[in-house]
């Protein structure tokens, strides 16, 4: 059994003892592993940019309000917080102690075409009371054709010409506006028709809520020449900002 005299007090006393406690203590506080609790900050912005639906084509950004932020810490990852982002975009976490950082928010998957999210990262590694800026964080999203705001628009008539009239020398009977012809529409590089109307009782057609980039609008008429059936009439149109409207005019189909 040791005696008081087998305890062995550091120079000057008490207090010496005293400052070694709080030396100690703040030793284990300097090895506090990632978390809350700091003096440390973490900030960025996302922006989103937005694309046609195969990417190929860029047609805005803009902040991205609202958007979930996450944060995990550590080597092993363990989701720390989320926040959501304000209306410049901006995100913050605050009071983190040094260490690893992973800060994680959704983004669509640009090499998909089938609208898929994933999970965007940035890893990164903090110092004591750093206010670390990430900069801009990129989102990207897809826009369908008719997530816009322009418009093609366009009026078809019709020449019937007398059935006993033959081409070359067909002879015009009227000339009235189409009543329910098909009209149809193809975006970009599709090997389908994205969209068919018919007109109204004026002859009237309109395909609205476009975004930019490039359209084939078609309809059919019979070929009064007799090689076919029917022939095909094609426009080519290039809607370059969200507000064009593209007005196609008259567009005359024939029929015997």
């Amino acid at each position: 059994m040791l005696s008081k005299n087998d305890w062995t007090i550091p120079s000057g006393g008490m207090e010496g003892l005293l400052l070694l406690v709080i030396c100690a203590s703040l030793m284990v506080s300097c090895r506090k592993d990632e978390g809350t609790g700091g003096t440390g900050s973490i900030t960025g912005r996302v922006v989103e940019s937005f694309y046609n639906d195969d990417f190929s084509l860029k047609l805005y950004e803009e902040r991205a309000v609202d958007e979930e932020v996450f944060i995990f810490y550590g080597q092993d990852n363990t989701l720390g917080d989320r926040t959501f982002t304000g209306y410049s975009g901006q995100f913050r976490f605050d009071y983190l102690y040094p260490g690893k950082y992973i800060i994680q928010y959704r983004s669509q998957d640009t090499t998909s075409l089938q609208d898929d999210d994933e999970f965007r990262l940035r890893i990164v590694k903090l110092d004591r009371g750093e206010d670390l800026d990430l900069g801009e964080l990129p989102k990207y999203t897809s826009l369908d054709f008719d997530d816009g705001t322009a418009v093609i628009k366009g009026v078809v008539k019709v020449i019937d010409y007398v059935d006993e009239s033959q081409w070359p020398n067909l002879i015009i009977d009227f000339i009235a506006p189409a009543l329910e012809q098909e009209v149809y529409l193809t975006y970009g590089d599709h090997s389908f028709y994205d969209e068919r109307i018919r007109t109204q009782h004026d002859g009237y057609f309109e395909f609205s809520k476009l975004i930019p980039g490039d359209y084939l609008i078609f309809l059919y008429s019979e070929d009064v020449t007799g090689s076919a059936e029917h022939v095909a009439l094609k426009f080519e149109v290039t809607i370059a900002g969200f507000d064009q409207v593209v007005d196609l005019g008259v567009i005359n189909i024939e029929k015997l």
